[in-house]
């Protein structure tokens, strides 16, 4: 005997709520951490949260536009679903490029996700 399916199977979509950063952009001394006056110091403090090359900051350094910024502002979006656009992102980097390094800073420190599967390991 065969029999027939009437129903085929469905795939789960989840979608996830947009949010906002926790934070504004120019909220850099809001903390009272170093950010106010080590623009190194919080951009290495970024990077190494990542779980990336501490020189990377290096290369914002020696350029007009700055990709690392750049791109930590938009996978930090993407992550937690934050609204924007990569425009904005390009933008505010060029522009506000120690302001980007210090939202993206007290972003991970608010929502206090492990960035890599070693920060997992260590907090248990």
């Amino acid at each position: 005997m065969k029999r027939s399916v009437t129903v085929q199977p469905q795939s789960e979509v989840f979608m996830r709520d947009a949010s906002e950063w926790s934070t504004g952009l120019c909220h850099c001394c809001s903390d009272g951490d170093q950010s106010c006056w080590c623009f190194l110091c919080i951009s290495c403090q970024t990077v190494k949260l990542r779980g990336q090359c501490l020189c990377l900051p290096l290369l914002d350094m020696c350029s007009v536009i700055h990709p690392i910024a750049m791109t930590l502002r938009a996978t930090t979006r993407e992550r937690y679903s934050i609204q924007g656009s990569f425009c904005v992102d390009c933008l505010l980097s060029t522009f506000c490029c120690p302001c980007v390094y210090c939202q993206v800073h007290r972003e991970h420190q608010h929502r206090q996700l492990p960035s890599m599967l070693g920060d997992i390991v260590q907090r248990k």
